[in-house]
């Protein structure tokens, strides 16, 4: 069973363009699954916005003792 030169030809293309299609198909499939996961992922907090909605910040007034060494660490020789 042989092919004639021009039916080859057409083979050739056919098998090229199926593994065009193929590649085309696959490569979409996976940018609509890394959309969907993106989509996920922003719906999640990050540790961050966590922390700073749980977070409770005082604010705290300088002490009198504030740039004085404590007695006990003051050496007196």
């Amino acid at each position: 069973m042989t092919l004639e030169a021009g039916m080859a030809l057409y083979v050739a293309m056919a098998v090229a363009l199926a593994v065009w299609i193929g590649i085309f198909v696959y490569l979409w499939r996976i940018d609509a699954q890394a959309r969907e996961l993106r989509r996920k992922l922003d719906r999640l907090p990050t540790s961050d916005q966590q922390a700073v909605s749980t977070a409770t910040l005082h604010v705290q007034r300088p002490s009198a003792a504030v740039g004085r060494q404590p007695a006990e660490l003051v050496d007196s020789e």
